[in-house]
């Protein structure tokens, strides 16, 4: 297991390598990582195959469609991005609802000619998903850790504001503004409506249900499953765009993406059988640490894994037996716990994670590129959001 996490780095290289000098597309490039990635770290074939092809499918399923969705409808009707400010709310929005990427991927069109905009939108979305509900990230955090979710909310909402402050902050120093003007329309309720519809998603899902239960429940998660939104999604561009066009609906664009999205979660998956993640953070577990024990066991299986709701179920889960050792079992340590786990399943968002693919192709961005940007960006917010939870706890 030691050694799938030191060759971590090296599959990361190889794509990076395969994609930039090879110029092959980043589903072959991770495919090729993944087989020799398995056997480096003495998986069987079946088993490399068989995680491989379930992660696939599970990210098709959750985000590839939505991935569909979001290209069509920046083809057929939006092709004016939004503004700074519009761009910055509508990451926050989106951030709320039940997926990340699959927020992300329906606001494919605020990336048109505008890359500046369409990054600080990705870090601000990941800020918001991983710290503020009822986005399931921090509803779970909250629930495992039994956490206040009102205290948790007036905890983590400032911090995600700083965080995704930092985040613009850092993108604004890497790229340069786009020259196309953002502007808001009606045409924008093509992505709009999907994205509320998530955030009912996640607002349905709360453990205290409060959408109602049994067959209510099952109506507001059953519209919005990725299917459903997908196709609402380029039906409301259909008919806000007032007529036909039957050759932007034949468009491939968005297939070289699909692919990425689905070879990231099957990348992830293969990551995750091999046990590492659990056995890093482990480590991580250490009294003496207090805040940054939460904080370090969501990042590191974050990184290994590139799941987040795996990465702060599995923080909180170990973290909870030990809050009183860590000086944090109370109503408000609690919420700084959980808004920690959260904080830490930001970073590092990298070439496991559908997130990162979605973020570079919105941006126009190479790997390496990519790397520098959003993965440095996501572990640059984590970190700004760690060091603001641990004065909060000193000086509150």
């Amino acid at each position: 297991m030691v050694l799938a996490a030191l060759l971590l780095p090296i599959a990361v290289a190889m794509i990076v390598f395969m994609t930039q000098r090879l110029r092959l597309s980043a589903f072959l490039a991770i495919m090729a990582t993944v087989v020799v990635y398995g056997i480096a770290a003495s998986m069987t074939f079946q088993s490399v195959g068989k995680a491989f092809g379930l992660g696939f499918a599970a990210a098709i399923e959750q985000i590839g469609l939505l991935v569909v969705a979001g290209a069509l409808a920046g083809t057929v009707l939006l092709r004016t991005p939004l503004g700074t400010g519009t761009s910055a709310i509508a990451g926050a929005l989106a951030g709320l609802g039940g997926s990340a990427a699959g927020g992300l991927a329906l606001l494919q069109p605020t990336g048109q000619n505008s890359p500046r905009r369409a990054l600080g939108l990705a870090l601000t979305l990941l800020a918001f998903s991983a710290l503020v509900m009822p986005s399931p990230l921090a509803v779970a955090a909250g629930s495992v850790l039994k956490a206040n979710l009102w205290t948790m909310l007036a905890v983590a909402l400032p911090v995600a504001v700083i965080a995704a402050a930092l985040g613009w902050l850092h993108v604004m120093r890497q790229v340069i503004p786009g020259a196309a003007p953002g502007r808001l329309s009606w045409a924008w309720l093509a992505v709009a409506i999907p994205i509320a519809l998530l955030i009912v998603q996640s607002i349905a899902q709360m453990p205290s249900e409060p959408l109602g239960k049994g067959g209510a429940r099952e109506f507001y998660t059953g519209i919005s499953k990725p299917l459903i939104l997908a196709a609402l999604a380029v039906t409301l561009a259909v008919v806000l765009a007032r007529r036909w066009q039957p050759s932007a609906l034949a468009s491939r664009s968005w297939a070289p993406l699909l692919l990425a999205v689905g070879a990231a979660g099957g990348l992830g998956r293969v990551l995750d059988e091999t046990g590492m993640a659990e056995l890093l953070a482990e480590y991580a577990l250490q009294p003496q640490f207090g805040l940054l024990t939460p904080f370090l066991a969501a990042a590191v299986v974050k990184t290994i894994q590139g799941n987040s709701l795996s990465a702060v179920l599995t923080a909180t889960g170990m973290v909870e037996p030990m809050l009183p050792a860590l000086g944090l079992d109370s109503e408000f340590g609690r919420a700084l716990a959980a808004a920690a786990a959260g904080a830490g399943s930001m970073a590092i968002c990298h070439v496991n994670d559908p997130f990162f693919w979605i973020a570079a192709h919105m941006g126009g961005l190479t790997p390496t590129r990519a790397l520098w940007i959003v993965s440095l960006g996501s572990l640059v917010m984590a970190v700004g959001a760690l060091v603001v939870l641990a004065a909060v706890r000193q000086f509150i």
